[in-house]
This record gives C-alpha cells, sequence and structure tokens, in this order.
C-alpha cells in the first residue's frame, strides 16, 4: 500500500467522528499534556536561560572578560602593566590591557545627600555614575560631586577629623550599568582616582578585551600560563594571575545551572504523565478500529504496512502536541517580554526584569525527542494488533 494511503488511513483513525466519545477526548488530552508538557520546559529554559544570560552580561558590560591579579591582594604598578601588556600582545584573541584602581569612597551630591560609593579609575571617558546613585545623591549630567577617599583621613592633635583628599567634580553622564549593586555604587572616572586615593603609580589590578569570538576561559589560560613562565622563570618575587571576571561567581552560576536541572527534572513529569495518557490514547484508537484493520489483512495488507498504520497514529498525535506546546511557548515568552515583564527586586536578584530568551535549539531538541517517545510509545499497539489474526479480530464484530 502507498504511504500516501497509509496516512490517509492513519488520519482517519484519529480523527474520525465514528470513534467513540471517550476515544476522542482521551486523544484530544494526550495531545493537550504533550503540548503543555513540552512548553513548560521550553519556557523554563527560556526564563531561566534569560536570567543567567542577563547577569552575565551585566557583569561583563562594566568589568573586562579578563581579570588579571596579584596573589595574596598585592598592588601593581605601571610598569607591571607595560609587561603584561607586552605579554598578551603574543596571545591571540586578547585585543588590549588596561590598569584599574578600584576603592571604596564618599561621595556627596546635593546638599544633605551623602552615600559610599566604589571608586574605579579606568580608561573611561569623563565621570560617570550608576542611575541609582545619582539619584540617592539627587544629582544629573552637569551637576558637581565630592568623592572623598577614607585613604586621606588623618587626626589632628585636637581630635578632629581631617580630610584632606576632597576631589569636586562634574558628572558626565549617568549609566545604567545593568546590575543594581553598580547602579546604587559605582563611580567610573579617568585619571582622578590616583589622586583621590593618593595612590600615584599604583594599580589594584588589570583588565584585558578580548575579540569577539574569542573563548575567555581560554584567552585566560593562555595568558595565566605566560605570566607564570616569564615572572616566576625570570626568577622574579611575585606574580601575576589570570582569570575570566565570571569565575568570580562561578558558584552562583553553578547554583543557577543546578537548580535549572531540577526544576527540568519536576517539568519533565508533566511530559512523562503525557506520555502515558498518549499510550492509553494509541491503545484505545487501535481496539476502536480493530475492525479495520482485520480486513485490511484479510484484504492483503502487510504486517509492515499495520506497523506503518500504529507508527503513524503516534506520529499525529505526538507532532500535533509538540508542535503546538512549541508555537504556545513562543508565544508566551514573546507576550511576556513585551506586555507582561516579571519584575524582580534588584537588591536581591541583581537585575529588575526577568527576560525571556527563546532557546531555539532547546526547544528543537524537546521537541523532537518528545515526538521520538510518542513514536515509541505507539509500538506496542502494533505488536498488539499484528499478534491477532484477521479472523479473530472480525470474529467479534
Amino acid at each position: 500500500m502507498k504511504q500516501k494511503h497509509l496516512w490517509a488511513l492513519a488520519r482517519r483513525h484519529v480523527w474520525s467522528d465514528s470513534n467513540s466519545t471517550v476515544v476522542r477526548m482521551v486523544s484530544a488530552l494526550s495531545i493537550a499534556g504533550v503540548a503543555i508538557g513540552v512548553a513548560a520546559l521550553v519556557i523554563l529554559q527560556a526564563f531561566m536561560g534569560g536570567f543567567t544570560e542577563a547577569i552575565a552580561a551585566g557583569l561583563t558590560a562594566i568589568n573586562p572578560p579578563l581579570h588579571i591579579y596579584v596573589p595574596g591582594g598585592g598592588h601593581m604598578d605601571d610598569f607591571d602593566l607595560g609587561v603584561v601588556q607586552s605579554i598578551a600582545s603574543g596571545i591571540p584573541g586578547i585585543t588590549g590591557v588596561e590598569g584599574m584602581l578600584e576603592k571604596p569612597a564618599v561621595v556627596s551630591g546635593a546638599p544633605g545627600t551623602v552615600s559610599g560609593a566604589m571608586v574605579r579609575g579606568c580608561s573611561s571617558v569623563g565621570l560617570t555614575i550608576g542611575m541609582d546613585l545619582a539619584r540617592e545623591l539627587n544629582v544629573t549630567a552637569g551637576d558637581e560631586i565630592r568623592i572623598a577617599s577614607t585613604a586621606g583621613v588623618e587626626v589632628s592633635g585636637m581630635g578632629r577629623v581631617l580630610v584632606d583628599t576632597i576631589v569636586v567634580l562634574v558628572v558626565d553622564s549617568v549609566g545604567d550599568f545593568g546590575i543594581e549593586e553598580y547602579n546604587s555604587s559605582l563611580v567610573l572616572l579617568l585619571g582622578t582616582a590616583r589622586d583621590i586615593f593618593r595612590a600615584q603609580g599604583e594599580l589594584t589590578s588589570l583588565g584585558a578585551d578580548v575579540s569577539t569570538g574569542t573563548d575567555p576561559v581560554m584567552a585566560s589560560e593562555l595568558l595565566n600560563s605566560a605570566l607564570y613562565e616569564d615572572y616566576v622563570g625570570g626568577g622574579w618575587p611575585v606574580y601575576m594571575s589570570c582569570i575570566p571576571y565570571l569565575a568570580f561567581h562561578g558558584n552562583l552560576f553553578k547554583a543557577l545551572g543546578l537548580e535549572r536541572i531540577a526544576m527540568t527534572i519536576v517539568l519533565a513529569l508533566i511530559t512523562v504523565v503525557a506520555l502515558l495518557n498518549l499510550s492509553s490514547a494509541l491503545t484505545m484508537i487501535a481496539m476502536e478500529h480493530r475492525r479495520d484493520i482485520g480486513v485490511l489483512r484479510a484484504m492483503g495488507l502487510s504486517p509492515s504496512g499495520v506497523f506503518r498504520i500504529s507508527i503513524l497514529r503516534g506520529l499525529l498525535l505526538g507532532g500535533t502536541g509538540g508542535a503546538a506546546g512549541l508555537l504556545f511557548s513562543w508565544i508566551s515568552i514573546l507576550a511576556v517580554n513585551r506586555y507582561f515583564p516579571i519584575k524582580l527586586d534588584g537588591t536581591v536578584y541583581w537585575i529588575d526584569v526577568l527576560p525571556g530568551v527563546f532557546p531555539v535549539a532547546t526547544a528543537l531538541t524537546v521537541t523532537l525527542f518528545t515526538i521520538l517517545v510518542c513514536l515509541a510509545v505507539s509500538v506496542f499497539p502494533a505488536v498488539s494488533a499484528l499478534s491477532r489474526s484477521p479472523s479473530e479480530a472480525l470474529r467479534y464484530e
């Protein structure tokens, strides 16, 4: 029998009005169950993945991909910067190295406003402060702020606290750094940081940028090996290390990954229940059309034809449910991102809105795997139909 005829028979068995009400209801429920299972898994991966990507993007947007430091918390200077720049120039993918000086300070803006801040001196343009810090200090671009470092605090003979490193600067821009912690505390400026902290020539760390498509982990391993060989092999008393910046938050991403796996396992049970329901639906459809199969076998339909009809029935039910779940998840993610954003507490989760990123590869994998399992489930009704002779199938009809 031709393949198109087998498809027609499978469609007739699944969608025929001659099926009993119970069979039609079970078939509809099995399709809905598969769709819900697929949609639940895809939506979970979309928002868990979006949450992780948003945090990683926020951290790397304001911090260089590679972090170079002296183990033990030692300081570096401009000579070390030059040495590292020379070594890094021979590492593929590294585009540049810059020095950074980062220390805590006290910042004041409008009269009566004072806040703690983290001042970072790097190759930024002008002075930029986080949007939440600007709101707390009641300043905007063009306003003046005062920055004082605890490194410049002295106590006079009369017991008075003297701060002689108060620097008045003009805010060039107010930025959204993507992470609430940065928005509420970070101040970026160029050059003046050394004057504030009385740290002429002192650097707390170095940052290296990488080109698009370069793996930061691989680049950091190469640079770290080169630094160790140059410093230790050259007999220097200290050496520097290089790690990807996101490695500082490795425990956070491991926890998110573990939570993602646990939630995936729990939601996968929905799909398992749906597949059990699908198995019942396929068995009831096979019983409903036992006479039709018996007549076809008596007319010469081969056992392989009976087997393929059963597989196609499973493909119709599973494919319909999988496609519906895939479409529903895509529409849901799009609707949430555009019209119903999920608000988060930035002080707890670092980001204010939970983004959903439709995982194309994961969605297709989940859908295809579900359909394959549906095909496997449809094997039992096929074997059951083949184990019964045509005369037995027609005897009580």
